[in-house]
């Protein structure tokens, strides 16, 4: 596979994001990025927290004559268990749709070149080269190719949609060799 010096990139894509790719891959990016960034991990400590509270009140009811302290907090931890599970995803998801609408240039058409240690994305207004050891990780979504944390760009986004099979499985395995133990193959 050649270098950016050597030739030819591996694989040329065209294409234009829109608001809500930028906004999903923003989510899958947030979420990748640590086990407890993850909607169902949160929600499942507070509603793990609620049952132990609940687990605890009849040896607090011994102790004490009424049982609102041990309520109120299972109705806090249902709570939070309800907000970083239903809530949170749709504000971080607008979070990352008014980041878009905050750069015009992310909405320009634009050609990505891909090569073995760099990607060039170009456009009328730009031309950014960043290698990969700039991005601190790479997701691979059902829909997109995401490489997140670079110095130019925060969110590389490479949209599947439009692509061959074989164009997706170069990519997927340049990406793969490139990022190693930081590519995340994801079902979603």
């Amino acid at each position: 596979m050649p270098t950016f010096y050597e030739g030819g990139p591996i694989e040329t894509v065209s294409q234009t994001i829109s608001s809500e790719d930028y906004a999903n891959a923003f989510y899958a990016a947030y979420c990748a990025s640590s086990p407890l960034r993850r909607r169902w991990v949160r929600a499942g400590i507070f509603l793990s927290a609620a049952i132990v509270i609940g687990s605890c009140i009849p040896f607090y009811r011994a102790r004490f004559a009424t049982v609102w302290i041990p309520c109120g907090g299972i109705v806090l931890a249902l709570a939070l268990c309800i907000l970083f599970g239903f809530v949170q995803p749709n504000d971080l998801k607008k979070w990352g749709a008014r980041l878009y609408r905050s750069n015009v240039l992310w909405s320009i058409p634009e050609q990505i070149e891909i090569y073995r240690d760099s990607v060039i994305l170009k456009n009328t207004c730009e031309q950014i080269l960043e290698y990969w050891t700039d991005f601190s990780l790479c997701l691979e979504t059902s829909s997109a190719f995401i490489a997140a944390g670079g110095r130019e760009r925060e969110l590389l986004i490479i949209k599947k949609q439009g692509l061959s099979k074989e164009q997706t499985e170069k990519i997927s395995a340049a990406l793969s060799g490139a990022f190693a133990a930081r590519y995340v193959k994801s079902g979603r």
